[in-house]
């Protein structure tokens, strides 16, 4: 009975990043609606499941399983980087815009990818479950999800709204790939310094702090008119 009661607090403790940030974004951003909110989250929850499933078989394939430093970075760039966030995007673009500011559009990218991130937490708790069973790691299993609220879940946040900031861009006659390459580049590379146990690991909280920045930029610039762009770029 206890073990049950850890499991399911160890579950809510999963999803903290998303309820906080559902709050902080619906109190923070000028008419963003709960409805668009919610749907972010059910997108991204259907998203897990081609996420996982790529996941299961394309990472069987030898080129994945050898732990070499070629391996590893191919599994970083590759998986991690280029197909995550391309199934990501596609859902995000089912995302209605129309009646969004670029704002609210982003917040509910943020939130897509905050879902996204707690249920992949859920994942590897579920994971070290089944490996080593929950009464014995429960110190273990509480870090890994609180390491992992800092770490991954905002790596899937902050590329989730790169990649919205693409879209939104691209909807608006304004063609700049930059920032869905930023976030292939920096999940991927993320994920390839994560993978390590020695001091390179710190890159890793580079490449996320690197893609908060980039968030807040490209939003800067999703926010400009077509001709101000076009003004600033010719004065620079």
């Amino acid at each position: 009975m206890l073990a049950v009661m850890n499991l399911y607090a160890f579950l809510a403790l999963c999803f903290i990043p998303l309820v906080a940030g559902f709050i902080v974004l619906l109190l923070l951003v000028p008419h963003l609606k709960v409805p668009y909110c919610l749907w972010s989250c059910v997108l991204s929850i259907v998203a897990v499941l081609p996420i996982a499933f790529i996941q299961y078989f394309v990472l069987n394939l030898p080129v994945f399983n050898s732990n070499t430093f070629v391996s590893l970075m191919i599994t970083a760039i590759i998986f991690n980087g280029l197909i995550e966030e391309t199934v990501k995007m596609f859902f995000l673009a089912l995302i209605p815009q129309k009646k969004l500011t670029v704002s609210c559009f982003l917040a509910c990218c943020l939130l897509f990818g905050l879902t996204l991130g707690s249920f992949e937490s859920v994942i590897y708790l579920v994971k070290r479950m089944q490996e080593s069973g929950l009464p014995g790691e429960m110190a273990a299993a509480f870090k890994l999800i609180v390491m992992r609220m800092f770490t991954a879940v905002l790596i899937h946040t902050f590329c989730a709204g790169l990649s919205g900031l693409y879209l939104w861009l691209f909807r608006h006659k304004r063609n700049k790939l930059l920032p869905f390459l930023y976030a292939v580049l920096l999940h991927g590379i993320y994920n390839f310094f994560a993978a390590f146990t020695s001091g390179y690991r710190w890159f890793s909280i580079v490449a996320i702090v690197f893609a908060l920045l980039e968030c807040r930029i490209w939003w800067q610039v999703a926010k400009l008119p077509p001709e101000s762009k076009e003004i600033s770029q010719q004065t620079a």
